[in-house]
């Protein structure tokens, strides 16, 4: 008898457990959405997400990096792991790079793309996106493609005072819209940029200015703008490079469109492969901080 109410009691202790792991996997169904948003009935789930970098994944808004200046000369592929960590949201991607230059070395188009993304977001992180009930647990997600445009101005400038007019487009490839990981939506920018001998010819002043735009989900203002800023150091020697900057955009619709970053990156160059260290910190409306491990292949060199 004691063996059987202890068979009783231990199936009925398993049954609750089961209902009640039944009751946190059915809890976040259509009704726990349509409660955190508020649904009036027939508007779209994508109205209710906010298109801004504070609300989306880090990849899905990216701040471009710092226009320097120069002309990448080299013909490369790379790639690379990179790490983010944030109160609620841990993503890890692989980032995919290539370069391509003309035959002077005036113009060159470079791309990047994410081709697998893993995430972690707490429920409270998700509520706060207000993420779809139906990608709820999604926890994959395949990234958008840039691809950037940069061409030389003034020749004459070119050694010791450049100037690069850069064109960007952000290609609605991403998917995990429901997740707020990527917008399916375009974005681009242009910006100007310039480097300036500082100390020593090792040492240069980095800046940039631009503008920066992308389509959002709102009736009444279809696209965010925003003014795309850099500014920081650059130290060349013996094939290594470090930069040290902070660059961001400013939106004008205030709904978390004000990234702003530091980044710190590392590049040593050996034979045929550039190795890749880089540090990036959110300091507003981006709450990540990011490590970056990658090698870039060179096929060649063109001047």
């Amino acid at each position: 008898m004691l063996q059987r109410g202890k068979s009783i009691h231990i199936k009925g202790f398993l049954l609750l457990f089961r209902i009640g792991l039944a009751g946190i996997s059915h809890s976040q169904d259509f009704n726990w959405w349509k409660n955190l948003v508020h649904w009036d009935g027939t508007t779209f789930w994508w109205k209710y997400l906010t298109i801004s970098p504070k609300y989306f994944g880090p990849n899905a808004l990216p701040v471009p990096a710092i226009n320097n200046g120069s002309i990448d000369s080299n013909l490369s592929l790379g790639a690379s792991a990179n790490f983010h960590f944030s109160k609620g949201d841990n993503t890890q991607n692989i980032m995919m790079y290539g370069n391509y230059t003309t035959k002077k070395n005036s113009i060159s188009i470079d791309m990047q793309f994410v081709p697998y993304e893993r995430f972690e977001m707490t429920h409270a992180k998700k509520e706060e996106r207000k993420v779809y009930y139906q990608d709820y647990y999604l926890k994959h997600a395949v990234g958008d493609v840039i691809a950037n445009t940069s061409v030389r101005l003034f020749e004459r400038w070119r050694s010791d005072r450049p100037l690069t007019l850069r064109l960007g487009l952000r290609m609605p490839s991403g998917g995990g819209q429901g997740a707020a990981r990527y917008t399916d939506a375009p974005g681009y920018w242009l910006d100007l940029g310039w480097s300036r001998p500082f100390i020593s010819t090792k040492w240069k002043w980095l800046g940039a200015i631009g503008f920066y735009i992308w389509q959002t989900n709102d009736d009444d203002l279809r696209q965010d703008d925003a003014f795309l800023f850099g500014t920081g150091f650059e130290y060349n020697k013996n094939g290594f490079r470090f930069q040290g900057y902070t660059t961001g955009y400013i939106g004008y619709k205030d709904n978390g469109d004000k990234p702003i970053l530091l980044r710190l990156n590392f590049e040593k160059r050996r034979k045929d492969c550039v190795y890749l260290l880089r540090f990036q910190q959110g300091l507003n409306d981006f709450g990540y901080s990011t490590f970056e491990f990658g090698m870039k292949h060179i096929f060649g060199w063109k001047r």
